[in-house]
């Protein structure tokens, strides 16, 4: 039935492609997100990288992706997600064919920065067409296939990934990507044009002195910034540890084979395509919102320190392990739909952009500052590629810095039990 009067109605099925086409484009900038991680000992190798510089490619885009949010935020709020989402892609298109064609680390730090700016909309926009298309009892629901589509393009890939590398370079790999951001460019072309004819679509027309103000008010709402700090407590042990670090970890705290290592640490999205659709849906219609996000933070705490700190485990129990983890950390997409009971339909651009810049601005400071914890430990050890060797017991160290921002997350959780919710 559901299916019949998506078809039937031309607005609503208006409205369901252009999220698809906004989810697609997030499924690919996932792709191009976490093939660093997976890189790591041909692009070390090739550049001849530290543990810094490496974190560097990481952290760059994420530092670039962050800092574009609330501007981003604004400009989608002023001329509509679909120019957005088309000069995005072509940026992570650019940024893709450079760093295959990259001879020197420079140019491959710029393609990061691109590729970073580009994929600032993704999420965003995808999140945009959900806040102005669909009522609140269906927004959780759409925010959480958003990611779920995402973390599909993460497990696709890795295979992927590896498959090219072994039966070509990694060159080939990003060649393919830029192939594939073209068909998806044309996609949205298509399918984004098609809401932006809806009754329901409204745009921010207020001129930008008003808009600033707007979000300089946003960000001084304790309600979304409790919301946001939550979001990268929710969402920094997927990011630090799947997109960038932890492959290497379970290399060596379980002595697992780069294939072994890279598959079981891709079972975090597996748990996440789960948890970011199950979560949030729960939490809305049962009305649980704050107690879901409450409860998931501190499962994450326990379930990331035992990853840490625990006793050995088989490839079986670690893959379950990183299941339960991925799945509680889709609980970051309750986070946005908290935020956004702030909001109207015109300044929820702008919401999403605050939020989501200090998601992703904690993120790449964590990442940067593991791979310097890592340098600062490094005992003059090279593997056999030549590249710099990090034992388990350092890893957990630099690591343990997350412990501490879930602790601290998990405490300032309490005080979304006196949120009340507000207009602006």
């Amino acid at each position: 039935m559901l299916l019949k009067k998506i078809f039937n109605n031309k607005i609503i099925r208006g409205a369901y492609l252009a999220w698809f086409a906004g989810a697609l484009f997030y499924f690919y900038q996932y792709i191009l997100r976490i093939s660093p991680g997976i890189m790591v000992d041909q692009l070390t190798r090739e550049f001849n990288l530290r543990a810094e510089e490496f974190a560097t490619l990481g952290a760059l885009g994420l530092f670039a992706y962050s800092i574009c949010q609330i501007p981003l935020g604004i400009i989608v709020d002023k001329v509509g997600v679909k120019r957005t989402v088309l000069v995005s892609i072509l940026l992570c298109i650019t940024g893709s064919y450079f760093f295959a064609v990259a001879q020197e680390f420079w140019v491959a730090q710029l393609s990061r920065v691109l590729i970073g700016i580009g994929s600032a909309s993704a999420f965003m926009c995808a999140l945009k067409i959900v806040a102005d298309h669909f009522p609140p009892g269906k927004r959780a629901f759409l925010m959480g296939a958003t990611l779920t589509l995402g973390t599909v393009g993460a497990l696709v890939s890795g295979k992927t990934i590896i498959y090219v590398m072994e039966n070509s370079s990694w060159r080939h790999v990003l060649l393919n990507s830029t192939l594939l951001g073209g068909v998806i460019f044309i996609i949205a072309l298509i399918f984004i044009t098609k809401t932006r004819q809806t009754p329901h679509t409204k745009l921010n027309r207020h001129p930008f002195p008003i808009v600033l103000k707007n979000v300089i008010k946003i960000m001084k709402d304790r309600n979304i910034l409790i919301y946001a700090i939550l979001a990268i407590g929710l969402y920094t042990p997927l990011s630090v540890f799947t997109d960038l670090w932890g492959i290497s970890f379970l290399k060596q705290k379980f002595n697992l084979s780069q294939s072994s290592a890279t598959y079981i640490a891709l079972m975090m999205y597996v748990g996440l395509s789960v948890g970011s659709l199950v979560l949030p849906w729960l939490s809305e219609k049962y009305n649980i919102l704050n107690i879901s996000i409450f409860s998931c933070g501190f499962i994450i705490l326990i379930i990331f320190s035992y990853l840490l700190y625990g006793a050995p485990l088989s490839e079986f129990s670690l893959s379950v392990l990183l299941v339960a983890l991925g799945f509680f950390c889709g609980a970051e997409m309750m986070c946005f739909t908290g935020a956004l009971q702030f909001s109207k339909q015109e300044n929820s651009g702008e919401i999403i952009g605050v939020v989501n810049t200090l998601n992703m601005l904690g993120s790449a400071i964590l990442q940067q500052l593991i791979g310097t914890l890592l340098d600062l430990q490094w005992d003059q050890t090279y593997n056999s590629y030549g590249n710099r060797q990090y034992t388990a017991a350092q890893f957990i160290n630099a690591l343990s810095v997350l412990t501490g921002v879930l602790i601290f997350c998990c405490i300032i959780s309490f005080a979304l039990k006196k949120i009340k919710v507000t207009r602006f």
